[in-house]
């Protein structure tokens, strides 16, 4: 009886992998009257055998509610897996003489990574998100998520539109009119759209003040990338090193792309975090412009740290600081060719 009454509860445990059920669950479930010696029984599985076969975990608090842990395999480290990086492409400049930022020459990218990019509105988040995606639209298939993208009805933006055709760098259709990447009409939630083996690219996430929830939510959409690669949007404040949610942010990153203004009509790209660098990575930047409306990059060069200014913009005179005229104040001067 016993043994038969430990397989109906795993039944029912089956079907709530990942869930949290409370006893009186199983006991309804199985039709079983408070206070019988099934009752008992049920009571003495779940929080014995259950628990020590990783089954289930109790709330520590005696209120007879269990979390319902999934099923976990050893991994199979020792087969034969991909570990070599993808030939992933970082943007460039497509309209003038093709100098691209060379970010894939001071990083490797492989298969299930997260690319991170934070940055004020404005300053070419958007290009930078779309751009990555136009450039590996050959290594995988796409799948874009951004509630600027389409209304809550699923009607396209026409700034989308607009956008996409002055892109024209890029093919966006087959040569039987079909499109290659998908575009999902989300505005939340973003990690349970996540399609796996697939560049997914998500412009951008907002959690309405719950930002202590980011690292969860980058976690939850790694685990379901696969084989594929993310690129994540997140908005950053001015002056800000980190997006909205802090440090957290940079959790589950692999590699992290800030960008800042540059000068009053430019933008500034910082390599932040790097899990495999090729050599120097973290601390690079290049400033850029934008052009066609938000569309396309425009002179892409490295820049450093001003060295009359330790890239401050000011320098001291005397009591008082005066504007660095090495760097026009920006504190950043174009990267000396060797």
């Amino acid at each position: 009886m016993a043994d038969r009454l430990i397989d109906k509860i795993r039944e029912y445990l089956d079907s709530a992998q990942g869930r949290v059920v409370h006893l009186k669950d199983v006991r309804a479930f199985l039709n079983i009257e408070t206070g019988s010696k099934e009752d008992t029984n049920m009571r003495t599985h779940m929080s014995t055998t259950l628990v020590r076969e990783k089954i289930v975990k109790p709330s520590g608090l005696n209120d007879g509610v269990y979390k319902v842990l999934l099923p976990i395999k050893p991994v199979q480290w020792w087969v034969d897996t991909n570990e070599e990086p993808i030939e992933f492409i970082f943007p460039r400049n497509h309209n003038e003489d093709e100098r691209a930022f060379g970010i894939e020459d001071c990083v490797e990218v492989f298969a299930g990574d997260l690319v991170l990019i934070t940055g004020r509105s404005n300053y070419g988040k958007t290009v930078m998100a779309l751009s990555i995606m136009g450039e590996n639209l050959d290594k995988m298939h796409a799948v874009l998520m951004g509630s600027e993208y389409t209304a809550s009805d699923g009607k396209i933006s026409p700034k989308f539109k607009r956008r996409m055709s002055r892109m024209n760098w890029v093919k966006w259709l087959t040569d039987d009119g079909k499109p290659r990447f998908d575009l999902l009409p989300v505005g939340a939630d973003y990690e349970d759209y996540i399609e796996s083996d697939c560049l997914n690219v998500v412009d951008w996430i907002s959690l309405a003040g719950d930002y202590y929830l980011i690292d969860r939510v980058m976690k939850s959409i790694k685990d379901r990338v696969g084989n594929g690669i993310a690129v994540i949007v997140l908005q950053k404040n001015k002056d800000a090193e980190f997006g909205e949610g802090g440090e957290r942010t940079q959790r589950y990153a692999d590699v992290e792309l800030r960008i800042d203004s540059f000068g009053d009509r430019e933008s500034l790209l910082t390599i932040g975090k790097v899990k495999s660098p090729k050599g120097r990575a973290t601390g690079r930047t290049w400033a850029f412009g934008i052009i066609d409306y938000g569309a396309n990059f425009i002179d892409i060069r490295e820049v450093v740290k001003c060295p009359s200014c330790f890239g401050k913009g000011w320098k001291k005179n005397g009591a008082t600081s005066a504007p660095c005229t090495a760097c026009d104040k920006l504190g950043y001067i174009n990267k000396p060719q060797l």
